[in-house]
């Protein structure tokens, strides 16, 4: 293998023409220039430059393995160009990972507000459940991801981002349960509406109840929350939702909050990152704004 900045020495001294512009210009002694062509050129076993009473000429031979070298040295100056506009956050690319809601409601805001500040950065989006979130994190896959918590995985590090409420709604049909407090219990006798079984939403539902002694299982399981809003809309039964996902529907009467006569505790939405595993610039740049704004 033959030290590269001998071909740099090489290179720039072709384009000068010159052994002392080239020493100038690579900010080195001319001897060593010499110096450096010299190892060149008997390691190639070949003749590079000709002396003329101008400074030097390319040989055949040189002229052959500059075109080369010009090639390769174009290469590495793009690559130069390219991670300083990385650097600079000029380009990038972030692949984030979370469900539908979390990705609708809690995510593009951000992104909005990010992409105005650095519009060059592209932002993906990779869509899943919290373990299939996690599952594409420790792939690498995606940069990091926005789940539901509690994620206890020895691969990933949490930061914890919001919280937020859940409680339980209805449509006109059910109205009536809204006039008074009610117990998990008497909710039992209505039809439940609920996510999908490995869904975080669905296991806290099943750990409320479980803290009271009791089990449900929900007649309707869906897998979005538009579909869940909709459902509780027309009165196919009561739905456990995330109340800032509600907000427009409570204000305007099409959904109706029911009272319990205990408080449900908030749940927490966390960002996920691979532990020992540094995120991009680019990257880094958007776990900050989140946490910022």
């Amino acid at each position: 293998m033959i030290n590269l900045e001998l071909y740099r020495v090489f290179y720039v001294t072709a384009l000068e023409k010159s052994f002392s512009k080239a020493a100038i210009k690579l900010f080195i002694t001319q001897p060593s220039v010499s110096h450096a062509i010299k190892q060149l050129e008997e390691k190639l076993e070949l003749q590079l430059f000709i002396r003329t009473s101008k400074g030097v000429s390319v040989t055949k031979e040189g002229e052959t393995l500059f075109k080369y070298i010009e090639q390769a040295f174009t290469f590495i100056d793009s690559a130069e160009r390219k991670i300083s506009e990385i650097k600079n956050l000029n380009r990038g690319e972030v692949t984030i990972g979370g469900s539908d809601s979390t990705c609708k409601h809690y995510l593009l805001p951000h992104i909005k507000t990010f992409q105005e500040c650095f519009p060059d950065i592209q932002i993906k989006l990779q869509h899943g459940s919290t373990p299939s979130i996690i599952e594409k994190l420790t792939s690498g896959i995606i940069d990091f991801g926005i789940v539901h918590l509690p994620v206890d995985h020895k691969q990933i590090q949490v930061t914890e981002f919001l919280n937020i409420n859940s409680t339980f709604v209805v449509g006109e049909k059910y109205k009536e349960l809204t006039k008074n407090e009610n117990t998990l219990e008497e909710l039992l006798k209505y039809p439940i509406i609920s996510f999908s079984e490995k869904s975080s939403s669905r296991k806290f539902l099943n750990l409320l109840f479980q803290k009271q002694g009791l089990n449900v299982k929900p007649d309707i399981e869906v897998g979005s929350v538009d579909l869940l809003i909709e459902c509780a809309k027309i009165g196919m039964g009561v739905a456990f939702v995330t109340k800032e996902l509600v907000t427009k529907e409570l204000k305007n009467c099409l959904l109706f909050e029911i009272k319990l006569n205990e408080k449900i505790e908030k749940r927490k939405i966390g960002l996920v990152t691979k532990k020992e595993l540094p995120l991009s610039i680019a990257a880094n740049q958007f776990f900050q704004h989140l946490l910022t704004k």
